[in-house]
């Protein structure tokens, strides 16, 4: 029966990933309490000098007390002390009760099986001295014994821990030959609470800064139609180029460029001589930057460029003889653009 009740609290090891057992290193101590039950009763000696058990009470309360050590998350080593209670008996031709009262010490290694980060089953394994006194005839018997447990722990928080255990113990009292001794085992079915001291509370890295968003590059340009802005061969502006201006001004505004430049180029067609065309160009460019500064654009920030007809949109694909019909053809080549570069603002 013995070797079963081992073999039992030593299948009960198996591996586990999660730890919830206290911290490396640190101490505990608790208490518990709970019913304690003496069976496997020898009465041997008794029935040997012609008495009889007419009646026994084998449960009784028991409580204790424990302090330990956590080696790491699978071992540690407990000191404990128990009270297991009386047990009672009578004989025949006797009138009183016998009360054999048993109380130990004992030193157990507890075997530790994290399952989850909250519950810890365990084994605890080892040894015990025994007191053992049958009072009513001043009999005692002091010595020592095996300590078997199997529990679970559950972790209530970092320091706080409850447990559920059954003990098991052999022998207690003795089985000599004299008169009205008797030996038996115990269970002690408990339930504890415990402390850890000692134990940090878990390092948290702090989270990292976010990284700073790439820079947007601004790099755009804007194309305007001179004959929208200006009326053929002139470079002030009419209304309707005061139209087309202010929604440029507020397209630039979106881009919210960040130290940014922006660039005017006029161009014009290919009629009229080149100086014609430049100084037109030109003129034309610095009319659309003079308004786009007072709209709020900064004038340092403005350049301003005239070429002339240089770089035609139309290229070789206009060639009507009739002035009237070239001109209307040549309209795309008659142009401002406004070329913007910076980066853009990060958005409030």
């Amino acid at each position: 029966m013995k070797k079963t009740v081992v073999a039992i609290l030593l299948s009960g090891i198996c591996a586990a990933s999660v730890q919830a057992a206290g911290q490396d290193n640190t101490w505990y101590a608790g208490a518990k309490a709970g019913w304690s039950n003496f069976y496997g009763v020898d009465y041997a000696n008794t029935v040997k000098n012609n008495f009889s058990v007419t009646d026994e009470k084998n449960d009784d309360f028991g409580a204790g007390a424990f302090v330990g050590y956590q080696l790491n998350q699978n071992v540690g080593f407990e000191l404990g002390y128990d009270w297991l209670g009386q047990f009672k008996y009578q004989l025949d031709n006797v009138s009183d009760d016998y009360r054999v009262r048993s109380q130990l010490a004992q030193l157990t290694m507890k075997l530790g099986l994290p399952v989850s980060p909250s519950w810890d089953l365990y084994t605890r394994l080892g040894g015990a001295y025994a007191w053992t006194a049958n009072r009513d005839i001043h009999q005692h018997y002091n010595g020592g014994a095996f300590v078997a447990a199997l529990g679970a722990e559950y972790a209530i928080d970092r320091d706080w821990a409850a447990r559920l255990e059954y003990q098991y113990t052999t022998p207690l009292g003795k089985d000599h030959d004299d008169d009205t001794h008797v030996q038996f085992d115990n269970g002690l079915l408990s339930l504890g609470i415990l402390y850890r001291f000692g134990q940090a509370a878990p390092m948290v890295a702090a989270p990292l800064p976010a990284p700073a968003p790439a820079p947007e590059v601004v790099d755009k340009q804007f194309t305007l139609s001179a004959d929208v802005l200006f009326d053929f061969n002139k470079h002030t502006l009419k209304p309707e180029g005061y139209t087309a201006l202010d929604s440029l001004y507020e397209q630039l505004k979106a881009e919210r460029p960040k130290d940014g430049t922006a660039t005017v180029i006029g161009y014009t067609d290919r009629l009229g001589a080149d100086a014609y065309n430049q100084s037109l160009s030109e003129k034309r460019a610095q009319s659309v930057a003079s308004y786009l500064v007072s709209k709020g654009l900064p004038a340092d920030k403005v350049a301003v460029e005239g070429r002339g007809k240089a770089s035609p949109v139309t290229g070789e694909s206009c060639t009507s003889r009739n002035r009237k019909e070239l001109i209307v053809c040549l309209a795309p080549d008659r142009r401002v653009e406004v070329h913007v570069q910076g980066v853009a603002e990060a958005q409030p």
